[in-house]
C-alpha cells in the first residue's frame, strides 16, 4: 500500500539558499546540500508512495532533473520559483498543479488568505515561508520573570517546508492528527 507524503522548497541548485536558512541548512556546498536533501527524502519515500511538493523545487532548469533521484510518484504543486515551461518538469512529476484539494486541506504553495478557510477546507498546507509560520497572534504571558509575549501560531496553516520538517518530507499521519485537533 503507498504512504502520502507532502514537502516543499527543496531549492535545487540555489546557492543563496544556504545564507538565507544557513540554521535550517548548514552546508558548506550546494552538492552536500543535495545530497542530504536527497538521502532524506529517499529514507521516507518509497517507490509506490505519493508526493506532493508544494513548490520552489529548483532554481536552474537543468536542477529538475534531480527529481529522477527521489523516490515516489510525484506531484508539484507549482510555486514563485518554479517557472520554467510545463514539458520539463512533466518529465518527472506526474501531475502539476496550482492549487488543489486533498482531504479537507487546500495544498498551496504561498498561503492561502484566512477567508479561503473555514468549514469545508479546515487546513491549508504550503511552503513558501520556509523557517517560518503563519502567526494568528500574540498573547502576554505572566512568567517567574514577569510579563513575556508569546507568539501564538494559526493551526488552519501547516508548512511543509523542509527547514521545519528535518529536511525531510512529511507523513499524511502528522496532516491527519492535525486535522483531528481542528474537527
Amino acid at each position: 500500500m503507498s504512504e502520502t507524503f507532502f514537502t516543499s522548497d527543496h531549492h535545487f541548485g540555489h546557492k543563496n539558499i544556504l545564507e538565507y536558512e544557513k540554521d535550517a541548512r548548514p552546508f558548506k556546498t550546494l552538492e552536500e546540500m543535495h545530497h542530504v536533501l536527497i538521502n532524506n527524502w529517499n529514507s521516507v519515500v518509497s517507490k509506490n508512495d505519493i508526493v506532493y511538493h508544494l513548490g520552489d523545487f529548483a532554481f536552474g532548469r537543468h536542477n529538475i532533473s534531480i527529481a529522477r533521484h527521489l523516490n515516489g510518484r510525484k506531484k508539484l504543486v507549482l510555486g514563485n520559483h518554479d517557472t520554467y515551461p510545463s514539458v520539463l518538469y512533466l518529465e518527472f512529476f506526474e501531475k502539476l498543479y496550482g492549487c488543489l484539494f486533498w482531504e479537507r486541506c487546500v495544498l498551496s504553495h504561498i498561503p492561502v488568505h484566512s477567508n479561503g478557510l473555514g468549514k469545508r477546507w479546515l487546513l491549508n498546507l504550503h511552503g513558501h515561508l520556509h523557517s517560518n509560520k503563519v502567526i494568528e497572534g500574540y498573547q502576554q504571558v505572566k512568567g517567574a520573570s514577569g510579563i513575556f509575549t508569546k507568539i501564538v501560531y494559526d493551526k488552519n496553516y501547516f508548512n511543509v517546508s523542509v527547514e521545519l520538517h528535518n529536511l525531510t518530507p512529511v507523513h499524511s499521519d502528522l496532516i491527519m492528527e492535525r486535522l483531528k485537533e481542528l474537527l
